[in-house]
């Protein structure tokens, strides 16, 4: 419908004085009183960018180049799905609430129709009373349009969709886009904590710092925009950023040796790969092995391989060797796109992950294994009889009549360095006897 012929039955609906009721909100800086109309569904139109589905929304319209219209039937549909989508559980049950009782809380709408607050619980209406004619959405109606005072409707509609009880109901990716649109729009941090009901600025400096580290990650693997293929990641970023910002300037006294900007690089770039890896396998994020990453560089007493300079370079520089040998071997998208020009970029992409989980996954794991026990042993080198019967244990459990045993020559190299060190190991504490005798 043509936004002349919206905003002429806004203004018909006024005129008529046809309210059911009142609401206040805090808008422009002030409380004020509102009138509330029953409003044809008809007559309204999606915010494609509000806070429940920026993401999908955003994600689409890079994979497909074009920006979706609310006013097309097609993207219509694209956008419903969306919300549909966003949080199943929620939804049903509001569906439920709405055949049984109605519609019970007021929506926001502009002059000519944009839904600024009630995007969800529209497109469920229209679901609900999908063959009644007319059908109605209960909402206030501003007298402005986005256009006309974009920065006072935008901070109206983070206030209601992403204050403090409202933002746990979100996809949690939705939180760190709105702080990031907000910020690039010219928001304050003060203010955006303001509106999404934080009492300080400090979760804002933390969402955007993690967003940053989002945008970081897809850019690395060339998936810019693509704001799905973060699904579930949430936790690990949250942990990356708070290991890099205790590690910043050098000044965690958990590190007793002195690192650089390349050395958290390295850290970072690992977890992006332990977070693809992860998050791709097919056991998913839920599996038993989802937080081993805390150990490259979580910032607790016991430690992790950043903490221990030996332990880290010994397992950046395995890490490298086996991951950077799958990177220069992975299709790039382009390639991927050619061989499948009629599949969605997005499932490609999963695809793509997905193969590359299943390569990666032997060897992340094989380095996490032998870092932790490095560490482990690190941790307890004043504790060497614990040390001394774990290492006989393994000794005592090889076949030495086994192929691999008898004529590998890296096996009769190690035994000769065993050897040694057990040689020092007497040598060492035979001195000592002799010296406090």
């Amino acid at each position: 419908m043509e936004r002349g012929k919206r905003i002429e039955y806004f203004e018909n609906l006024k005129k008529n004085n046809k309210s059911i009721g009142s609401m206040d909100i805090w808008y422009k800086n002030g409380r004020e009183p509102f009138q509330v109309y029953e409003i044809d569904l008809d007559f309204l139109v999606f915010n494609r960018y509000n806070g429940r589905i920026a993401s999908f929304v955003k994600s689409y319209e890079t994979q497909t180049g074009k920006e979706l219209d609310a006013t097309k039937p097609e993207d219509v549909k694209v956008i419903e799905d969306f919300l549909w989508n966003s949080n199943l559980a929620s939804n049903k049950a509001t569906e439920k609430s709405i055949t049984d009782q109605g519609q019970l809380k007021y929506g926001i709408v502009t002059k000519d129709g944009v839904i600024i607050d009630g995007n969800r619980r529209a497109m469920i209406l229209k679901k609900v009373y999908e063959n009644n004619s007319p059908r109605y959405f209960r909402a206030i109606v501003l007298d402005e349009t986005i256009d006309e005072n974009p920065k006072e409707i935008m901070r109206l509609e983070t206030t209601f969709q992403m204050g403090e009880d409202a933002k746990v109901d979100y996809n949690a990716i939705e939180k760190y886009l709105k702080c990031e649109d907000l910020k690039k729009y010219g928001f304050t941090e003060k203010e955006i904590a303001t509106m999404m009901g934080e009492s300080t600025e400090t979760p804002i400096k933390e969402y955007l710092s993690i967003m940053s580290l989002m945008n970081d990650y897809l850019d690395k693997l060339g998936y810019n925009g693509i704001y799905t293929r973060l699904d579930k990641t949430e936790g690990a970023f949250v942990d990356l950023n708070a290991y890099l910002d205790r590690y910043s300037n050098s000044r965690s006294k958990l590190i007793q040796w002195k690192y650089d900007e390349s050395d958290l690089n390295d850290l970072k770039l690992i977890y992006f790969d332990y977070i693809r890896g992860i998050y791709n396998s097919k056991k998913g994020s839920d599996s038993g092995d989802s937080k081993d990453y805390r150990f490259i560089g979580q910032t607790s007493k016991k430690g992790s391989f950043f903490a221990k300079q030996d332990v880290w370079e010994k397992f950046r520089d395995r890490h490298f060797k086996g991951i950077d040998e799958l990177r220069e071997n992975e299709l790039s998208i382009e390639q991927l796109r050619e061989q499948n020009p009629t599949q969605n970029l997005d499932e490609l992409l999963k695809n793509r992950d997905l193969a590359w989980a299943a390569q990666a996954d032997p060897i992340l794991k094989k380095n996490m294994g032998i870092g932790r026990e490095a560490l482990d042993n690190t941790n307890k080198q004043n504790e060497p009889l614990e040390l001394l019967l774990s290492a006989k244990g393994k000794l005592e459990s090889i076949n030495i009549e086994s192929k691999a045993f008898l004529e590998d020559e890296n096996v009769f190299t190690m035994v000769d360095e065993l050897r040694k060190l057990t040689e020092l190991f007497k040598t060492t504490i035979k001195s000592h006897q002799k010296a406090t005798k």
